[in-house]
């Protein structure tokens, strides 16, 4: 009884050595780490591409500068409705005296005008009719607009449809960064001196959410040479009364009378038009734009949702695999 009492006792610590040596093992492969010096694809292709969202906060732009804008209009009938005239005419008197004087006497000369202020008459006109306005050309040769903030709606579902790519290179990775851990089994060191897999595929790779930790900038972006869509509209009505102020003509002298004592008046008409509405039938536009500059656009950047489906990278060469502890 004695012996078989010993020999479980020999045998018990036997297994409690060996579980020890065992925890050991795994106490040491806990935190393992697999070393990737450099793994290259030489190509690669997704079937699809989706982002569920994009964010452009705080946007702005420094300056746009519109360049040679030239709009060519044409249009049907035109009406200017209810149009009233006002008619200035500012009055001035010229006078100037003039008495000869034998020599060697300087003869006697003066001049002067005085104002004798203005006279309005206010007269109504009615309906202005003009059959039609042809090649009316409108240019602008230069706009420039600052600091200007921008608010952008987020764009949502985006499909870029398939994309194929090349020359795909991560160098020193490390699987997991923080180590992974075994159960059951032991694992040692391991060393590869090189892998090569002719493809590898991935049925789906997802990314829930990155921003960018600075702000997006853009220097600059032109586009030249931009001819803008005909427009057209069967009837365009002003909404609010259109005054065309200030009309002035040459000035025109008037003489009264000559001789020792010269007198004349100057009139200066000025014509304002007033007008309730004006209606423009059948009108039509073109316009280009020479150039666009727009510099400096700022913006922080946020991507939520990226899915690329079926996923296959071509010839795979891993140069090295190690693990460390």
């Amino acid at each position: 009884m004695t012996e078989l009492d010993n020999s479980l006792e020999l045998k018990t610590k036997s297994s409690s050595s060996a579980m020890n040596k065992l925890s050991s093992v795994l106490a040491a492969a806990v935190m393992q780490r697999i070393n990737l010096p450099k793994l290259i694809s030489a190509s690669g292709s997704a079937n699809s591409i989706k982002i569920d969202q994009i964010r452009l906060n705080d946007t702005s732009v420094d300056s746009v500068d519109v360049l040679d804008v030239k709009t060519e209009v044409d249009t049907g009938t035109v009406t200017m409705e209810n149009a009233r005239a006002i008619v200035s005419l500012n009055l001035r008197f010229n006078f100037g005296v003039h008495i000869p004087l034998p020599w060697p006497f300087d003869d006697i000369d003066f001049s002067d005008s005085i104002s004798l202020g203005g006279i309005t008459f206010p007269f109504d006109i009615g309906d202005i009719s003009i059959p039609e306005l042809n090649n009316v050309d409108l240019e602008i040769p230069s706009a420039t607009l600052i600091d200007i903030q921008v608010s952008l709606e987020p764009v949502n579902n985006l499909h870029l449809g398939g994309a194929v790519f090349n020359g795909l290179e991560l160098d020193n990775t490390v699987l997991p960064s923080a180590g992974f851990g075994l159960g059951g089994m032991s694992l040692g060191a391991l060393s590869l001196s090189e892998l090569n897999m002719p493809s590898v595929s991935s049925a789906r790779l997802s990314v829930k959410g990155f921003s960018l930790d600075n702000t997006l900038l853009l220097p600059s972006i032109s586009i030249e040479d931009i001819k803008l869509p005909a427009t057209s509209a069967a009837r365009v009505t002003t909404t609010a009364p259109v005054v065309v102020p200030g009309v002035t003509s040459e000035t025109r002298n008037i003489p009264l009378t000559s001789g020792l004592l010269n007198t004349s008046i100057d009139i200066s008409p000025t014509l304002t038009i007033a007008i309730s509405s004006m209606v423009i039938n059948n009108i039509s536009a073109v316009s280009t734009i020479s150039k666009i500059d727009i510099r400096d656009i700022r913006s922080t950047v946020q991507v939520s949702g990226v899915t690329a489906d079926g996923i296959e990278l071509n010839s795979v060469e891993l140069e090295s695999i190690t693990t460390t502890a």
